[in-house]
């Protein structure tokens, strides 16, 4: 509220105050954000801010998609007190996401939640195949199976069963000598003295807590006596690309021979079409010919390093004087890079199953949060994808401070229609995400800065909810644009439902080609440039809900992997971008030419130090920080991070650390180069509550590593 005083005598003579009246605020902490089953959580803590009458909060736990949420004692606090949380007394079947709520009980409508995970029991059996020779003349034909069972308090352990499809095996199929373990304790396997007419067997341990969760190791009977541990190696998925040269992995095969007499090893290949990604390093023995003496075994080491994104797949070929010779064990391996994330794929798409009712993390600043969507269209330009004269058409997503009173129309995290599509490219059911927006909220009063964002190639505009929301919540516009047509999807308002013209990660039908992405470059950096112009047409405008509420004057420019390069060509091209930050950017290398603008680049997970990463930090004249978040993925950057909890790669800290960690550094960056805060502490250097964040600042030297850089 403005205050005004104006002088009586004289009229034109004013002075005015601004008085501000605080939303009462709910902030909600726990000491651990995981619960297993049965187990209590204590000490959730509601502080309630903002509220002289100081009457607490009422606790509930919302609705979580099974009859069983779990419940809290005591249900009411004042603020500061603590409750527990007790999850259900049942492993839940699959990951349970649970919402424990604060509500004000002074102001209704303010609520402060986090969000606790009760985990289902997971079990896993080591080695995981096994090539088993019979009628073997030492004890060495048996072999011991370790199970690991996780979040079973109860430590019940497992169950063994031998099975021939889905017939449980007779003793011809060999024999366990243990029924039951305890997890990390063994079970033995013996083969049977004659080879099955199946000769494959599956061992399986069940969770004697949950017999609905299992895992099976696979075991080949052979007639010889060579015995392979495991039968196949899989490297699974590996990084590439700028920032990842060369990546490596090496697993061991390891050989024993069972026989009575010595086992000739006279050959040792790779053998395959596609097998080039992979190599012998290690023989078995250190010679391409050796003898292996009865009950001995050698280890072969074989390395996976691919130079393209693909799958790739070979044999390890091994010739001995076994009858069974040459010995086959099957090689797979794939790669991908920053455009084709490794873990969009099975473990993906189940991670998202497990979270189909999920909520996006609670800001931390003090404002409510409102957005709303706009379509623009650009009547000077035609669209670059169509080439048919057809104007291009935009959709912009914002997120602001709201004058939100007790009326909040929750917004939806994406409309229905994208929902649908991601659900059926990604062969997965439509989430269900709660947001911290309330839907076409008016925006606060005062003039605030604006950050314009552009998305990672083929992405959306809501992609980074969590960030934006946040943002928000500290003060900032966020002006998000969906790039129509290299943007998995756009749903305009009157239901159109525009797809990518150059694939989508989902269907693995990207173009990845040079060509395809700096085109998409060059349409994004025109786009930008369109919807500066349309933020100063819609902060001059006499009624319009943006109208002198835009501080124009201040503008960061920000994106995420190929909206990160977009970022900073576009800060480069454009004299109205005052600031940039590139997550996990593609690298601009000589299209790129100097800076005195302030730069935030961050990393995930990888050092970034390379030649072409060096030749930009020298081009950047003004202030510059970096990040390297460790132990992340490119997808960390993202909201994949918490809408498919537990398939991207959080951090040692875990997912809620990491993104605090983001949205902590973003805003210190912005606070100090839009706002004109004073120097943030997280800018100068390493920091006791990020331990994990690698900082590199103006003043250091990260090249110094890199070698035969040119200045």
């Amino acid at each position: 509220m403005t205050v005004t005083a104006t002088s009586v005598a004289d009229p034109a003579g004013q002075a005015s105050m601004t008085i501000t009246v605080k939303a009462i605020s709910v902030t909600v902490t726990a000491p651990n954000t995981t619960v297993l089953f049965g187990q209590t959580q204590p000490n959730i803590v509601a502080v309630v801010s903002d509220d002289p009458a100081n009457k607490g909060v009422s606790w509930t736990v919302q609705a979580c998609g099974v009859s069983d949420c779990g419940s809290i004692t005591p249900t009411a606090t004042s603020s500061g007190g603590a409750t527990s949380y007790t999850a259900p007394s049942a492993p839940p079947a699959s990951n349970l996401n649970v919402t424990i709520v604060a509500t004000s009980d002074s102001d209704p409508n303010q609520q402060g939640s986090i969000q606790l995970l009760v985990p289902a029991i997971t079990v896993s059996v080591s080695p995981p195949s096994a090539t088993i020779p019979i009628g073997a003349t030492t004890a060495s034909n048996a072999t011991p199976f370790t199970p690991t069972v996780n979040n079973d308090p109860s430590t019940k352990g497992v169950s063994w069963t031998l099975t021939q499809g889905t017939t449980t095996c007779p003793n011809a199929c060999g024999t366990i000598n243990q029924a039951m373990t305890a997890s990390g304790n063994t079970t033995v396997y013996a083969a049977p003295a004659a080879v099955p007419t199946n000769s494959t067997v599956t061992l399986t341990a069940t969770s004697v807590a949950d017999s609905t969760k299992q895992a099976s190791a696979t075991i080949t009977l052979t007639a010889g006596t060579v015995k392979l541990i495991p039968s196949g190696l899989n490297f699974g998925s590996l990084k590439l690309g700028s920032g990842f040269p060369h990546p490596r992995k090496t697993l061991s095969e390891t050989v024993t021979n069972t026989g009575g007499s010595v086992l000739n090893i006279t050959g040792q290949a790779i053998t395959g079409t596609a097998a080039g990604p992979f190599s012998i390093t290690t023989p078995c023995q250190g010679a391409l010919s050796t003898n292996l003496a009865s009950g001995a075994s050698c280890n072969i080491a074989v390395m996976f390093e691919p130079l393209s994104v693909g799958s790739f797949t070979g044999t390890l070929s091994i010739t001995d004087s076994d009858t069974t010779s040459p010995q086959q064990i099957p090689l797979s391996g794939k790669a991908c890079n920053r455009f084709t994330p490794c873990t969009q794929g099975t473990e993906f798409r189940s991670a998202i199953t497990e979270n189909r009712i999920a909520a996006v993390p609670s800001p931390t600043g003090s404002n409510r949060v409102g957005t709303q969507l706009v379509d623009l269209v650009d009547a000077t330009r035609s669209d670059p994808y169509l080439a048919n004269g057809v104007k291009r058409e935009l959709l912009v997503r914002f997120w602001y401070p709201a004058a939100v009173g007790k009326n909040c129309t929750p917004a939806e995290y994406t409309s229905p229609g994208i929902w649908n599509y991601l659900a059926q490219l990604e062969k997965v059911p439509a989430p269900q995400v709660k947001t911290n927006s309330c839907r076409d909220a008016t925006l606060a009063t005062g003039k605030h800065p604006v950050v314009v964002f552009t998305h990672g190639y083929t992405g959306t505009f809501t992609d980074y909810t969590f960030l934006f929301e946040d943002l928000a919540s500290r003060g900032y516009v966020v002006a998000s644009v969906n790039h129509t047509y290299e943007a998995t999807a756009v749903e305009f308002p009157d239901g159109r439902l525009v797809k990518s013209m150059v694939g989508n990660h989902f269907a693995h039908t990207l173009q990845l080609d040079d060509k395809s992405t700096w085109f998409a470059v060059a349409a994004r950096v025109s786009d930008l440039k369109f919807v500066m112009d349309e933020l100063q047409r819609m902060n001059s405008s006499r009624n319009g809900p943006f109208t002198d509420k835009l501080d124009l004057s201040h503008v960061a420019l920000a994106g995420h992997s190929l909206g990160g390069v977009t970022a900073l060509l576009g800060s480069e091209m454009e004299p109205r971008f005052s600031a940039a930050l590139s997550i996990d950017g593609v690298i601009p290398g000589s299209l790129f030419g100097t800076t005195g603008k302030p730069v935030l680049m961050m990393f995930t997970g990888r050092d970034p130090w390379d030649e072409d990463t060096c030749r930009l930090w020298e081009k950047l004249q003004g202030p510059r920080i970096a990040l390297n978040l460790k132990g992340t993925e490119h997808l960390t950057a993202s909201d994949a991070v918490w809408l498919a909890k537990g398939a991207v790669q959080a951090g040692p800290e875990g997912m809620e650390k990491t993104v605090a960690a983001i949205r902590d550094y973003v805003a210190a960056f912005l606070d100090v180069n839009l706002k004109g805060s004073p120097s943030d502490q997280l800018l100068n250097g390493p920091s006791a509550d990020y331990p994990d964040v690698e900082v590199t600042t103006t003043t250091t030297l990260p090249c110094s590593k890199a070698k035969n850089v040119e200045k």
